[in-house]
């Protein structure tokens, strides 16, 4: 199995987005949150308010897992300088609430900071598709 933890070759933003989403997909938060930075900031999905930390991070992504999640990129536009990169577009995931699958096209703005060569996450906005 491809190894999607390991950012190694360095990915660049676009690929780094997909292996977030990948990552998502496997259902482990500790893995998810590995992808942000230290101070990382989370305005989720389905969240209520702000988390911003690892530590807070996780607490969202420990309730998103139990939906099994999995999604697909539907666009994605990207701003790229040496040291940031702003990932904008729109995904939809497929969660699995009691054995119903509920789809959840929602939009999205990553902004992704270069640390060491490696694009880590330091902001993720996403919310709803409004119908």
């Amino acid at each position: 199995m491809e190894n999607i933890i390991n950012k190694k070759p360095k990915l660049n933003p676009e690929q780094t987005i997909h292996n977030w989403l990948k990552v998502v997909s496997l259902h482990n938060p500790k893995d998810i949150v590995s992808l942000y930075t230290e101070d990382g900031v989370l305005l989720g999905t389905l969240a209520e308010n702000i988390k911003k930390g690892r530590e807070n991070v996780i607490d969202y992504f420990n309730e998103f897992v139990k939906k099994k999640p999995t999604g697909k990129i539907t666009s994605i536009f990207i701003q790229e300088n040496n040291d940031f990169a702003i990932v904008d577009g729109t995904y939809t995931f497929c969660l699995n609430n009691k054995n119903k699958e509920q789809y959840l096209p929602a939009r999205f703005t990553f902004v992704l900071k270069n640390i060491n060569n490696i694009w880590m996450i330091a902001t993720h906005h996403s919310s709803k598709q409004p119908v």
